[in-house]
């Protein structure tokens, strides 16, 4: 600027004395003062940042030199963000940035990202090494117990009498085998008894006749008792007619078993024609325990294995049983088959109705279910296979010859079993027929995941048998993954939600409208009625956690974790495959990782730090699924939570309840979204 003022006072002396030299002068002037203020903005910062500095130095100076590599700023919660601005915030939790490295992605492949400790630790990202075992599976089922089939009677007329006395009073009554049951008339069986009689006044008398008349004589005496034998009368009583001079008006009718009377079916001066029901008996020293079981959860069980089970009748005690039989046939209305274990019923404490909770463990080889040994040189009945005896005989209910185990049709041959290759239950992202993984790289110079596509086999207990994909002793992501998957979404990498890559890191968006990259449309009309209801039961057990955080009631969100817990798994997933089935797994897979557990909060800011990881599942999943709750959930979000990163949460009622601060700051929050609840159409694709 002192430039062009010396240059204007050089100049004016000469041309002072003329006009036209004067305006030319001050055109003159103009002209250097606006290229100087142009060059000076063209030298300033402007939006794009150090890289546009640079090429802008690289054009004044004229040179061919190629302009440095641009430093880029990056979040240490999700290090995929990359932005030139050092004064931005990172788009996803509102954080201050942090430069990275020049030389940080240097050797990166496409599917992989590098992170500090730092950033490690902020995301409390946790690993476990691939190992290969034999895992526990367990599956839980529900049941009921019913009466042992096998253990059963039924006490029917033989022939038309009258009820003349009834020992039994009423259903319930317990009776051993042989004892009186009721009195009854019968003309028919006097005329019997007549039979009987002069059957016996022939034999006599033919003593010393022919001995082919002995024989027909003989012939006709056993005849009439034979009939009383199938009329149901023991041999005692035949003998009792026999030995009677006259006839017996009253014939006493005895339990054919040690039982209970479940059922008394007549009364006091009745008749009773041929085959009317009389009583039912049932011996409940032992039981059946039937379970049903769903076609996925077949696999995991086989004859012999043992079954706990429980009962809401004799809390904190648990029961045994061992699975005698599968049925064949599935049940086209339920889906399932049932499953039989027979019980020993000690001081028949089990009553046939109840209903039971039961769990099946065994080991889970790389083949399936290891089978049970404890069997081997047992003898089993072919057609009851609960009968088994430690040595041969004969079947307790049908009288046939036990056959060796080993011949029967459900052995098993055990040897050949190998150890799978197991993960644990949290590693694996699961989304319709794709599971992905993250992989610490090993040997590289800074902490690196790598993701990668695995296939999987059963789920048992805590673990998955890995089929596909990885390799003993590397190291997966078992807590943590789903922040490492995101942030490979935000750079634009491929990742579980976006397989084939693009896109890149963008505002944050809200609302009922928005349906992540990647992710298919679902039919929402579609989804059973049993999963609807399960999701409105997780939300409103989460509505009572929100609750109490914001009532600063930490001992009321302690009663309302379990239940939250318990409704999640009581979700029935029955019926959903494909998209629907994958996004679930992976919701529930980002609520059972460790800090997200609301049981296991040790205070309420521990709590409310476990009640984020709930907030951000269920609202992902009330955009997806939507909810028939029968409530407005209003979406919110709190700018200042968690030291100004800020977080949303999911409530009822218009009223701001912010449950991040509780009382301190109740009403600081903002409108996001609403989801009412109702009719679910499908959504626009």
């Amino acid at each position: 600027m002192k430039r062009v003022i010396a240059f204007v006072g050089e100049v004016i002396p000469g041309f002072v004395r003329s006009v036209a030299s004067v305006v030319a002068v001050l055109l003159i002037a103009s002209a250097l003062i606006v290229g100087y203020l142009v060059g000076h903005h063209r030298a300033s910062p402007r939006a794009g940042g150090l890289a546009a500095d640079a090429a802008d130095e690289h054009v004044e100076h004229g040179t061919h030199e190629q302009s440095k590599p641009q430093q880029m700023y990056t979040c240490a919660m999700h290090p995929a963000v990359r932005l030139p601005d050092p004064k931005a915030k990172c788009p996803i939790c509102h954080m201050d940035l942090i430069p990275v490295p020049m030389d940080e992605d240097e050797g990166i492949e496409p599917r992989q990202i590098r992170m500090s400790e730092e950033a490690i630790r902020l995301a409390e990202i946790q690993t476990a090494p691939v190992s290969c075992f034999f895992p526990t599976g367990e599956v839980r089922l529900v049941g009921r117990v019913e009466y042992d089939e096998t253990r059963l009677a039924t006490i029917a007329a033989y022939f038309p009498a009258r009820i003349e006395r009834l020992f039994i009073g009423y259903a319930g009554v317990a009776v051993k085998q042989g004892e009186h049951l009721a009195e009854i008339y019968s003309p028919d069986l006097l005329a019997a008894q007549t039979e009987l009689k002069r059957a016996q006044v022939v034999a006599a008398s033919s003593r010393n006749a022919s001995e082919s008349m002995q024989r027909s004589v003989e012939s006709t005496l056993e005849a009439a008792r034979g009939k009383l034998r199938l009329w149901g009368l023991t041999a005692e009583q035949i003998t009792q007619l026999e030995s009677t001079e006259g006839l017996i008006e009253r014939l006493t009718i005895h339990a054919p078993i040690t039982g209970i009377v479940t059922k008394r079916l007549v009364v006091e001066g009745r008749y009773v024609n041929t085959g009317d029901e009389l009583f039912e008996l049932a011996d409940l020293t032992r039981v059946w325990v039937v379970l049903d079981v769903y076609e996925s959860q077949l696999p995991f069980l086989h004859y012999g294995q043992d079954v706990e089970f429980a009962s809401d009748a004799f809390p904190g005690e648990s029961f045994h049983g061992r699975i005698s039989f599968i049925d064949p046939m599935l049940n086209t209305m339920s889906r399932s088959v049932r499953v039989r274990l027979v019980v020993e019923n000690r001081g028949l404490r089990l009553k046939p109705g109840m209903y039971v909770r039961a769990v099946v463990r065994g080991r889970v080889g790389a083949e399936g279910v290891v089978p049970v040994t404890d069997l081997a040189g047992k003898w089993i009945s072919p057609m009851h296979p609960e009968i088994v005896k430690d040595i041969p005989g004969t079947c307790d209910v049908c009288g046939m010859d036990l056959v060796p185990f080993e011949d029967s049709p459900w052995y098993v041959a055990p040897g050949g079993e190998r150890a799978p290759l197991v993960i644990p239950a949290t590693a694996p992202l699961i989304t319709g027929s794709r599971s992905v993984v993250y992989v610490r790289v090993a040997d590289a110079g800074k902490p690196t995941f790598e993701g990668r596509e695995v296939v999987l086999g059963p789920r048992a207990g805590a673990h998955y048998i890995v089929r596909d994909g990885l390799r003993e002793g590397e190291e997966v992501v078992v807590n943590g993954a789903f922040r490492i998957d995101s942030s490979l979404q935000i750079a634009g990498k491929p990742s579980m939600m976006n397989p084939e890559g693009g896109g890149g890191a963008g505002g944050h968006q809200h609302g009922a409208a928005l349906r992540p990259a990647g992710r298919a449309a679902i039919d929402r009309a579609a989804l059973p009625a049993h999963f609807r209801e399960g999701f409105d039961e997780v939300l409103l057990a989460y509505l009572a956690m929100q609750e109490a955080l914001a009532g600063d009631d930490f001992d009321a969100f302690r009663n309302a974790a379990p239940k939250a817990r318990e409704a999640l798994a009581q979700v029935d997933t029955t019926g959903i495959v494909g998209e629907p089935l994958g996004q679930w797994r992976r919701i529930t897979s980002m609520l059972g990782e460790s800090n997200a557990n609301p049981a296991a909060a040790a205070n309420i800011d521990d709590a409310r730090a476990r009640f984020e990881h709930w907030s951000v599942a269920l609202i992902d999943a009330i955009r997806l699924f939507g909810h028939s709750s029968g409530a407005l959930i209003l979406q919110m979000h709190c700018p200042m939570a968690f030291d100004d990163r800020g977080a949303d949460w999911l409530q009822h009622g218009e009223d701001v309840l912010n449950p991040y601060f509780g009382e301190e700051m109740l009403r600081c929050g903002s409108f996001v979204a609403e989801y009412a609840s109702g009719p679910l159409p499908a959504p626009e694709h």
